[in-house]
């Protein structure tokens, strides 16, 4: 197929981001361009954990399936001392997403899988390279090297996902902002392990600090921080970097070597990721240290905070105004698990032996308390996927376990038939409205936004009765539902599509529709007439 001279979107990267936008805007049928210099998706392993919030919308953009065989999931980290004794673990076990909160995969598997299941309406290009780009109020038009010569394509969207080197942030002469670090770190891929332990162990030494990752397919990584004045040269000889991986775990010191490399890391954040029709994701909006296992994961979440409003702006359902909620929503939470990272690397790497025993030994007093000790094991000082300006709707009658603005929970729900599904796999790809039977408050002729998917939902002890037309009905299996409505005093949730909850109704839900209008109406064009696209049963699990 050749190449069209205009696209609603291109993309310009063939990494995580790139690609999970690229089939998320796939699910909303948006024509799509991505385009890479490369020959290839990378070939090596870069990211190494991947987090229930990204196996969410990798559920969401219809590839889990395809991807998750190469997943190992669930696993925790050990903390060892400077002597090598074990003194704290974090396993957490909580599934508040619908998987596990921390998993293992190989990037050049996950990428090349993406890459090959890609299908119109997006196009894959690689060795198309970026040459230049100019603006206009309405489109960007863009000037690529191709292996048939130069070609020129104008898009509605341009998405620079082209990683921390990023051509489209440095042609839009967008800064960084904040700083780079003089620890290095080597880090050495190995394959073949004979040790079947599935847990990170992390070796908080100050002589040298160390990690060791356990991955799929029999992998193996192990990190190493260097001291000053040691040089790439002298770290990288395989000798000296087999004798570190020996003193760590033996069996993997003979094993096959398949990369070694020393990296810096960054904490830094673009100082804007919109200029126009031009918007920055992933790497090229943000720079993670690696020690929270976040900075693919961060790319995932722009993905889906961007791929829907991408959509209704192309569709002429929303105002361009909309897409400036993607910085304001997703900057913040960019920063907080920036700022994680660098509270983490700091335990990891003491500077002396007198303050690794202290900081250990602290960890194990916080420990003997329980609320402390689940705090730390179930990993809940992770900042929660949530935003507090932007697309949201207040609300102040409850004290909700979700609040407007964070990500909802994925619990598990029964169907007539008695399937037992995740909560999205009923939503489809637009907004959804959750409520009680009884109770689902209709949404009004003037509903601006593209199809919703309407669910009524039963409480675990009630039984499926004959319901009304336009309504698929589910029960909560788990009772997690119940948990959070009632928290907010609450008798319907309505999510948007990237499944952060937009507001909550009461009940006077016709007063509560009033205000999430009047929210919608700052970026959203009226409904046409006709009434409101609704998705009634058929359409929500045909999406699905």
């Amino acid at each position: 197929m050749s190449l069209a001279s205009h696209y609603p979107v291109v993309i310009v990267g063939t990494g995580p981001t790139g690609l999970i936008l690229a089939h998320l805007l796939s699910r909303q049928n948006i024509a799509t361009l991505v385009i890479d210099r490369a020959g290839a998706t990378v070939d090596e392993a870069r990211a190494v954990t991947i987090d229930d919030e990204s196996l969410r919308t990798l559920q969401a953009a219809g590839v889990l399936d395809k991807v998750l065989p190469d997943i190992v999931q669930s696993y925790g980290v050990h903390y060892y001392s400077w002597r090598q004794r074990l003194f704290a673990r974090i396993e957490p076990k909580s599934l508040e997403y619908g998987y596990p909160k921390r998993n293992a995969f190989r990037q050049q598997l996950l990428v090349k899988s993406l890459a090959e299941s890609l299908a119109p309406p997006v196009q894959l290009r690689f060795r198309h390279e970026l040459l230049s780009l100019t603006q206009s109020e309405h489109s960007v038009r863009l000037t690529l090297n191709t292996p048939d010569g130069q070609r020129m394509v104008e898009a509605d969207w341009l998405v620079g996902c082209d990683g921390g080197r990023s051509t489209v942030r440095e042609q839009l002469g967008i800064t960084l902002e904040g700083s780079s670090y003089a620890e290095r770190w080597l880090i050495a891929d190995l394959i073949g392990r004979k040790s079947a332990f599935r847990h990170t162990r992390t070796y908080c030494d100050p002589v040298r600090p160390a990690i060791r990752l356990p991955g799929p397919q029999s992998t193996v990584r192990y990190e190493f921080m260097l001291h000053p004045g040691e040089t790439a040269e002298s770290v990288l000889d395989e000798a000296q970097v087999r004798r570190w991986i020996s003193a760590r775990e033996p069996s993997d010191a003979h094993i096959k070597l398949v990369r070694k490399v020393v990296y810096t890391f960054h904490a830094r954040v673009a100082s804007r990721w919109r200029d126009g029709r031009v918007l920055l994701a992933g790497d090229a909006a943000h720079l993670t240290p690696p020690f929270a296992g976040q900075g693919m994961n961060s790319g995932v979440r722009d993905a889906a905070n961007l791929a829907w409003k991408l959509a209704e702006v192309v569709r002429g359902r929303a105002q361009p105004s909309l897409i400036d909620t993607y910085e304001e929503e997703r900057k913040p939470h960019a920063w907080a698990l920036i700022n994680m990272a660098l509270r983490i690397g700091e335990f990891m790497q003491p500077k002396s032996v007198v303050g690794a025993a202290l900081a250990q030994g602290l960890l194990r007093l916080v420990c003997l308390l329980p609320p402390a000790r689940n705090y730390i094991l179930h990993l809940r000082f992770k900042p929660k996927p949530r935003f507090e300006r932007g697309l949201l709707v207040p609300w102040h009658r409850g004290k909700p376990l979700v609040p407007p603005g964070q990500l909802m929970i994925q619990p598990m729900m029964q169907v007539p038939d008695g399937q037992i599904h995740l909560l999205d796999h009923l939503l489809g790809s637009g907004f959804a409205l959750i409520g009680w039977a009884g109770a689902l408050p209709p949404p009004p002729s003037e509903w601006p936004a593209s199809a919703m998917a309407l669910i009524e939902c039963l409480r675990a002890d009630e039984d499926f009765l004959a319901r009304g037309p336009g309504y698929a009905t589910a029960r909560d299996a788990s009772g997690e539902l119940a948990r959070v409505l009632d928290s907010a005093g609450a008798t319907a949730v309505l999510l948007r599509p990237d499944r952060h909850v937009l507001a909550y109704f009461g009940a006077r839900p016709e007063d509560d529709w009033l205000t999430v209008l009047a929210a919608m109406a700052q970026y959203f064009q009226p409904a046409a007439a006709g009434g409101s696209p609704v998705a009634g049963p058929s359409s929500v699990h045909a999406q699905a």
